[in-house]
């Protein structure tokens, strides 16, 4: 017992200055003015967002980039998005807003809206596409900041994952394990050089292409089935010896992605396992969440218990490990509290993980935006 517990002091420390590294290489991109590299098409999918879509398109039109053109697709919505949008349009003639064609069997639906919004920026001759949510708040300089940083470091794919605002106890448990997923366990710094496709991060919350890249791509319509365009279109870029520079914007757009305990779970579960990607993977990642950053709460808390002073002892330096690494990613992304919520974080994460396994070997079907999906594929009952 004493050699495996003195060995996951000596890996937990090891992911602490991996994290550190990390954190570094995980640049946060300085807020800047860019003029002069062409027209930006915003792009936003929308179906039912008519409690996001005005805030949202608020937003954008306060930026300060010159050339931009802010595109809306009404997914087919059952509420008023179209008619929020088409009042925006009134006083802002940059706003322009697409009507979205039915969903064909085959398509995941946001995939669907994006690929219809990248065809028409295409059409339209715009040198960058931007497809954001309709849930995520810019800055003013967000646009702007983006290109310069997609310029400087000469990326085909620009992507970030947006601050996480939560409100309820399950949002702060879930939310910031985003951030802890990234931070603690991708090699940041070999996103955008590394040749392996597996070597990547995508957010589809926010991703910006230069034309070519995504004509080369194919853009959306290569990831029909995709409920993680984001991660899945990162690593077909990096697979065409293109490259995806993973930066953090956090400071410059922030997402609400959900609102309840429920709203966390499905949405969760519909892509945990794709982002994955092979049994092996959710095998290693469930073993090394709970054995390195649940197991040592559940011994130290023993060793009290049991006043054994040698595992009080070592398992006080793990827990230690596990704090600076949480202290360290709340010091950038924010959720302090979250800290003390880590055990309950961690043990959610390995059960999102395995019910969205079991959702697609059974084929289960997933509701959302008003859409029944079956998890091993993307039909639309």
């Amino acid at each position: 017992m004493a050699v495996y517990q003195l060995l996951v002091l000596f890996v937990l420390i090891g992911f602490v200055a991996f994290t550190t590294q990390n954190l570094r290489a995980y640049r946060r991109i300085p807020a800047c003015i860019d003029q002069g590299s062409g027209t930006v098409a915003v792009l936003v999918p929308a179906r039912n967002e008519s409690g996001n879509i005005g805030e949202c398109l608020l937003n954008l039109k306060g930026q300060d980039y010159q050339h931009l053109l802010i595109y809306v697709l009404d997914d087919q919505s059952d509420d008023d998005t179209a008619e929020i949008v088409a009042q925006a349009m009134v006083t802002d003639t940059r706003i322009i807003l697409l009507h979205g064609q039915p969903k064909p069997d085959d398509w995941a639906g946001k995939v669907w809206a994006c690929a219809q919004l990248g065809k028409q920026a295409v059409e339209d001759g715009a040198h960058w596409l931007l497809f954001l949510d309709a849930d995520t708040r810019a800055d003013s300089k967000l646009v702007s900041s983006l290109v310069c940083a997609a310029t400087e470091y000469a990326a085909d794919m620009t992507t970030t994952f947006p601050r996480q605002v939560t409100g309820t106890f399950w949002e702060w448990i879930a939310m910031p394990v985003l951030h802890f997923l990234i931070t603690t366990f991708l090699p940041v710094n070999l996103v955008a050089d590394a040749r392996f496709p597996a070597v990547v991060a995508g957010c589809g919350q926010v991703e910006l292409f230069t034309r070519e890249a995504y004509l080369a791509t194919g853009g959306h319509a290569a990831v029909r089935h995709s409920f993680h365009d984001g991660l899945q279109l990162a690593r077909l870029t990096k697979r065409l010896k293109m490259r995806v520079f993973l930066c953090d914007a956090s400071h410059l757009i922030s997402c609400r992605m959900y609102r309840s305990g429920t709203e966390v779970w499905n949405g969760f579960t519909r892509n945990a396992y794709e982002g994955l990607g092979s049994t092996a993977a959710l095998m290693t990642m469930s073993l090394l969440t709970v054995i390195l950053f649940v197991l040592p709460v559940g011994f130290w808390l023993a060793g009290l218990a049991l006043a054994s002073s040698l595992l009080v002892w070592v398992c006080t330096l793990q827990v230690l490990a596990i704090a600076t690494i949480r202290i360290m990613q709340a010091r950038r992304f924010g959720h302090m509290l979250s800290i003390l919520l880590h055990p309950l974080s961690m043990l959610m994460l390995v059960a999102v993980q395995w019910a969205s396994y079991l959702r697609f070997r059974r084929g289960s079907s997933t509701e959302w935006k008003g859409r029944n999906y079956s998890s091993s594929g993307a039909n639309n009952n």
